[in-house]
């Protein structure tokens, strides 16, 4: 079994947070470019927390898991995959083509009569399986992918 279980994500915030606990992460669609491709994944859940003082920098923890491939099954098929080539043996073997190319990600305050938008960067992903093993692709992110998150304003 060594299909996708998930991605561990860790955010940095790029400007202090005031109120770290009314803040909120939402995690979308996460795409990889392989070999000049985009290989888009999907997961319906999101869980994580932040770590940090009130106005300071802080941490953003999120795992995304329960990978969801009916999402994009048109786009695979386009591919010439199956969701069950999705493994680690399929991540692996392109690894060194393979680049984060998007996360997307919203990171607001709550509680505030009309959302606000947080910078954020990107230090870390890892690319998780259901048998333990894991790709870290933190050296591997695009700089397309850290302008989106900086740009939420």
């Amino acid at each position: 079994m060594n299909e996708i279980y998930g991605m561990e994500l860790k955010y940095e915030s790029l400007i202090p947070i005031d109120r770290p606990k009314d803040t909120f992460l939402s995690v979308g669609t996460v795409t990889f470019l392989i070999e000049g491709k985009e290989l888009p994944l999907d997961f319906n859940i999101t869980e994580g927390g932040t770590e940090g003082n009130a106005g300071s920098v802080i941490s953003v923890n999120a795992l995304i898991k329960d990978f969801e491939p009916q999402v994009f099954m048109k786009e695979y098929r386009e591919l010439g995959l199956a969701p069950s080539t999705l493994n680690y043996d399929f991540f692996a073997d392109h690894y060194s083509d393979t680049y984060l190319a998007e996360v997307y990600t919203e990171y607001f305050y709550t509680n505030v009569p009309k959302e606000i938008y947080l910078p954020l960067t990107l230090k870390s992903a890892c690319l998780l399986f259901q048998d333990g093993r894991t790709l870290d692709y933190s050296d591997r992110i695009s700089v397309f992918a850290q302008k989106q998150l900086a740009e939420v304003a």
